[in-house]
């Protein structure tokens, strides 16, 4: 009898004992993330450039191969949909499918859209990260900002549009397929505020090849050029009083981007124009690739910032305006 009580006490013991792992074994699981498919864009990537849309109280849109995070009515652009075919000329719409408005652009890393070759944004958008634009959009060789339109006839309607206009000056504008925004109160190299009209250049496209700076830019932010791997010529209509530096830590390495990267500044070519008083009108704007023609200012005042910035004598040029 007692060997028989001592068989059920082991076999009970036993039984336990099997029992733990089992018991054990989904909360051991739920301790580890599961892992996830990679994917050309998706929801991975989403989450690196914006966070858990949940937890910052926004939801995703998906709309016409794009994919946004939209909260508070406001949308942000983040990526592209898996499998959407992008290609030639992107354009962003002011409004997504529910109603929100595109306010930002901040593009996740790992999106890649190889075959995009020009980008046009709404008005509407207030903040662009550029960062994440070249990598994200390999080809592009032009971005745009939407201008306003009013209907012809309507006062309201004109009125409208130029309210628009301001609003997108206040913001982002293109010019010749480069990104800017109002320069509007920084200091000028005498130190007064640039005037209302002025223009800051902030970024150009990884494609671009030659750059035309028009007549109203008088300053280029760090980081504008670093991108336009394929640039090879920048022209300069106007006089540039700044133009960013890189800040270096005491071993000489880039802790912030200059406007143009060490290798650019030793290889582009920059070209001054003149003033070519025998072109007006119509043939100016031909002649100038759409962007103003050169003020009347003296060569050597307009040459003085890109020589400062570390490009030699040999990389500028001036001449007429072709």
């Amino acid at each position: 009898m007692a060997a028989s009580r001592f068989v059920s006490v082991a076999l009970a013991m036993l039984l336990a004992v099997t029992m733990v792992p089992a018991a054990g074994l989904p909360q051991a699981f739920a301790d580890e993330p599961a892992e996830r498919p990679a994917t050309s864009g998706g929801d991975v990537a989403l989450e690196s450039a914006s966070g858990d849309a949940a937890a910052v109280g926004g939801a995703e849109v998906a709309d016409s191969g794009l994919r946004y995070v939209v909260a508070d009515g406001a949308a942000t652009l983040v990526g592209f949909e898996d499998g959407a075919s992008l290609e030639g000329a992107l354009v962003v719409p002011e409004t997504v499918t529910d109603g929100a408005t595109v306010k930002a652009v901040e593009v996740a890393e790992g999106q890649v859209a190889e075959e995009v070759t020009s980008l046009t944004l709404p008005q509407t958008v207030e903040s662009v990260r550029t960062e994440g634009l070249a990598s994200a959009l390999p080809a592009l060789a032009s971005i745009e900002v939407a201008s306003g339109a009013a209907a012809e006839g309507d006062g309201d309607a004109a009125a409208a549009g130029s309210e628009a206009g301001a609003a997108g000056k206040a913001g982002y504008s293109s010019v010749a397929g480069m990104l800017f925004r109002s320069a509007e109160g920084q200091a000028s190299s005498d130190g007064e505020a640039f005037a209302e009209d002025a223009l800051e250049l902030v970024w150009a496209p990884p494609a671009m090849v030659v750059a035309r700076i028009p007549l109203e830019c008088k300053s280029i932010a760090a980081g504008a050029f670093v991108d336009a791997a394929a640039l090879e010529t920048v022209m300069s209509f106007g006089k540039m009083e700044s133009i960013a530096s890189a800040e270096r830590d005491a071993e000489g390495n880039v802790t912030k981007p200059g406007a143009f990267a060490d290798e650019q500044v030793g290889r582009l070519t920059i070209v001054v124009p003149g003033t070519n008083y025998a072109v007006t009108g119509e043939g100016a704007e031909r002649v100038s690739g759409s962007v103003a023609l050169s003020e009347k200012t003296d060569m050597l005042e307009k040459r003085k910032t890109w020589f400062h910035h570390g490009f030699d004598t040999e990389q500028i040029i001036m001449g007429a305006p072709f």
